[in-house]
């Protein structure tokens, strides 16, 4: 009985920091947070804009524009341009801060407390309690100063990326544009329709 207390209380700790971290995110308006990824299919590192639900990553071979709706991925090393409409998954891999969406339901949470780069941080780890989510488990590691992410870790049954963000800066101001694809920048690519 005890134990059963002593997991929902720790649960409950677990959900009071995420809540703070999805509020903290959701006010900071405009996001652009410096990045390095390791994935099982390789690492990047690079910059990434979000506005709400849209974003555009940007890297030395890869660059994403996502418009809310349409994903555009350009491959400098193919010069290729493949279009789709991404599933939740990739939405998923693309955004360190899509987490905020999800962790409300299908996921039992463990806390505990840690530093990473000199500062102290919690670490939540998100565990799915369905097997038909995709998502396996989140660790998350959030500022215990400013409840923003410092690193997120995803694994899937086949892989995982951990994606550490080095800085952010909250409060920025993006067009509309900087989040859609322009032909004229890449006259020379490929593009790849895969709607």
């Amino acid at each position: 009985m005890l134990s059963v207390f002593c997991a929902q209380a720790q649960n409950s700790k677990a959900k009071a920091v995420l809540d703070k971290t999805s509020a903290a995110i959701r006010n900071a308006g405009d996001i652009k947070a410096e990045f390095s990824a390791n994935a099982t299919s390789g690492s990047m590192s690079g910059t990434i804009y979000i506005h709400k639900n849209m974003l555009h990553l940007a890297s030395s071979d890869v660059k994403c524009w996502f418009d809310g709706k349409t994903l555009w991925t350009y491959r400098k090393s193919t010069n290729e341009v493949n279009i789709t409409t991404p599933t939740a998954a990739e939405k998923q891999s693309i955004n360190p801060y899509h987490f905020i969406n999800i962790y409300k339901k299908g996921y039992s949470y463990t806390m505990r407390e840690t530093t990473l780069r000199g500062k102290g941080a919690y670490e939540v780890t998100l565990n799915a309690t369905s097997p038909a989510n995709k998502l396996r488990k989140m660790v998350i590691t959030i500022d215990k100063a400013t409840y923003h992410p410092l690193a997120v870790t995803m694994q899937r049954p086949k892989s995982s990326t951990t994606i550490y963000i080095t800085s952010c800066k909250t409060k920025q101001k993006f067009n509309a544009s900087t989040f859609s694809f322009k032909r004229s920048d890449y006259p020379s690519a490929e593009i790849i329709d895969l709607r």
